[in-house]
């Protein structure tokens, strides 16, 4: 039993990587494609996704990863040595919430 829970754990961080990756390349379909994989396989092992606070942790992962393409761009860009740790310190803070956050959708997935 525990370990069919640590192979489901492995496969959601699977997809939230992915997931992640597919934000950075501003491909939609493929995101769209990626929760609806997820939420199958959520299915599959008798989990509900419709769950609200499960959506509001997702639209909070979602909100993350588009400030931290800001952030990254903007580093990128900037010549400024005072800014890019100013926006290095944002971006490591944002790493540690997302992780954070990561643990709660793994967590709310695994109580359904």
């Amino acid at each position: 039993m525990r370990r069919a829970k640590t192979h489901s754990y492995l496969q959601v961080d699977d997809y939230l990587d992915l997931l992640n990756y597919a934000k950075q390349l501003h491909d939609i379909k493929w995101q769209q494609e990626l929760k609806e994989a997820l939420q199958h396989h959520l299915q599959e092992n008798g989990k509900e996704t419709k769950d609200s606070k499960i959506n509001a942790l997702w639209r909070h992962f979602d909100q993350i990863n588009d400030r931290l393409l800001e952030l990254f761009d903007l580093l990128r860009n900037s010549k400024n040595a005072a800014e890019r740790n100013s926006w290095s310190e944002q971006i490591w803070e944002l790493k540690l919430e997302q992780i954070k956050l990561e643990k709660q959708i793994q967590a709310s997935y695994s109580h359904l």
